[in-house]
């Protein structure tokens, strides 16, 4: 009867050599590269490292969130991201306000677009503007794409007149309207849409 060796190390699993990072293998192109873009459009973060938290995951996962054009949201998404936007924009202009001069006489139009650029305050303030602008326009092209239509819609609020009354049926229909049951041309590789409708 042979003798059995100790084994050191962990108890229970093989021994393999620790792989290196210029080990690791990376594909390029097909389904690696399109699992790089999770759900609707939630930035290019991939999770081949691990399930570990990462505030570069999280950046990542917020900016894609917000910015991002790719894929599809549910009302419910809309709506918070789009109530908070609405609650950043009120607290940025209320800022803002508090700290321009008292106005005397007639308000001069290029002095206050002038105001925007000298001052760091409106700087600041055109800044966070162009931001929550982009914002906009991503989660209005995301519902539209969550109802199977093409983003390129929106454009039509840049028209005269007839874009003031395309907003106000966009925000009903994106707002109110359900998004496409199932599968859709927009959706990306984990589409939270069915998730949050």
């Amino acid at each position: 009867m042979a003798a059995q060796r100790k084994q050191f190390g962990r108890r229970g699993l093989p021994q393999q050599p620790a792989q290196g990072w210029a080990d690791q293998k990376t594909q390029h192109g097909g389904a690696a590269a399109s699992q790089a873009y999770p759900s609707p459009g939630y930035a290019a973060v991939s999770d081949e490292g691990g399930s570990g938290f990462s505030i570069f995951k999280a950046f990542g996962f917020l900016v894609g969130m917000l910015f991002s054009f790719e894929g599809r949201i549910g009302r419910m998404e809309y709506w918070t991201i789009g109530i908070v936007r609405f609650i950043i924009f009120m607290m940025a202009i209320m800022a803002y306000a508090s700290t321009l001069p008292p106005v005397q006489g007639e308000v001069d139009a290029v002095a206050v677009m002038r105001g925007f650029v000298d001052t760091t305050g409106g700087l600041l303030f055109l800044l966070l503007f162009l931001a929550l602008t982009v914002c906009l326009f991503s989660l209005e092209v995301r519902r539209l794409h969550d109802r199977d239509k093409s983003g390129l819609w929106v454009l039509l609020l840049f028209v005269p007149f007839i874009g003031g009354f395309y907003g106000l049926w966009l925000f009903i229909a994106n707002g109110f309207f359900p998004g496409t049951a199932g599968a859709n041309r927009f959706d990306t590789v984990q589409s939270q849409a069915n998730v949050f409708d």
